[in-house]
């Protein structure tokens, strides 16, 4: 039986965010038994991504491509969201990994959504609407959960991890937030590719002065899984989603990655969690369908 191009970009929808879930063990075991560090870590990936991605944008769009370092706005645009967006993005959810664990922090990071509702509200100054409020109640409540595992008084975990949590959450919706302009005019590929080889270009000097770990088969292993199929080929498979399938059910589909990380955590890694923690993620991820939740607004030509 022929499958259609919509039930490919639901696999492909899938399988994105399975394999950044799995990225995020991966990663957690290169900072334990491994002894990597979450900085040298982040400036190989992100070097190593976006040479691959940088490589795989000349060749099937060279002319794009080179576009960018023709229009110093489209250049300076790339530059700062690689230096404010990806590397923001990818440090704070890196050390929260290092800090607490891979499923707790790929959870955290769905609080983005909210961030974004605050900023939204600052800058055009009115109040979140009704289902933006319901969504930041819920994520508290499920964040309190989560870090506390349902006893209020104490935290479950550290204050770095909980910091550096919730920073991945923020560095979510900057890298959501800062592109939006420069995506109307470059095509999404491009545009990461040109801000991650920036950041790496930025962070290669920790390469150059912070003592390399002790490479060994398997660390090399985990280092070019999240290089490879952590970065390059799940990014590239979320975007074949999006030719078939809505940008709202992609966006639904990516609570593959925290249940994913998840369950290898339990399976692999032994790790074990309460009912107050599944609770509390189950809440947190629940804000992002919440969020998809239709207003209905009364017709001003009918209403009193």
């Amino acid at each position: 039986m022929a499958v259609s191009a919509q039930q490919k970009g639901f696999v492909c929808a899938i399988l994105g965010p399975v394999l950044w879930g799995v990225s995020g063990n991966v990663a957690e075991w290169l900072f334990g038994p491994a002894g990597l560090k979450p900085d040298w870590l982040v400036a190989v990936r992100l070097l190593a991504s976006g040479i691959l991605l940088m490589s795989w944008c000349l060749l099937t769009q060279r002319q794009a491509t080179l576009a960018v370092w023709k229009n110093k706005r489209h250049l300076r645009g790339a530059l700062i969201f690689g230096l404010g967006g990806v590397v923001v993005s990818q440090f704070s959810y890196f050390t929260a990994v290092a800090t607490s664990n891979a499923p707790t922090t790929t959870v955290l990071q769905y609080l983005a959504p909210l961030f974004i509702v605050i900023y939204l509200a600052i800058k055009e100054r009115h109040w979140p609407q009704r289902i933006d409020v319901i969504s930041l109640a819920v994520a508290f409540v499920g964040m309190l959960l989560l870090v506390t595992h349902g006893h209020l008084t104490t935290l479950a975990l550290t204050p770095q991890g909980l910091f550096w949590g919730i920073a991945a959450g923020v560095g979510a919706a900057l890298y959501t937030l800062m592109p939006v302009k420069l995506l109307q005019e470059v095509p999404a590929q491009i545009v990461i590719a040109w801000a991650m080889l920036f950041a790496g270009i930025v962070l290669s000097p920790i390469l150059i002065f912070t003592k390399a770990p002790i490479i060994t088969g398997q660390v090399v292993l985990g280092i070019g899984y999240v290089t490879l199929f952590g970065t390059l080929f799940a990014y590239l498979l979320y975007l074949a989603s999006l030719k078939t399938v809505r940008p709202t059910v992609v966006g639904m589909l990516n609570v593959f990655e925290p249940l994913t990380a998840t369950v290898v955590a339990i399976l692999v890694f032994n790790a074990h969690f309460g009912l107050a923690e599944i609770i509390g993620g189950l809440l947190v991820l629940s804000t992002s369908f919440i969020q998809l939740i239709p207003i209905h607004k009364k017709n001003p030509a009918t209403s009193k």
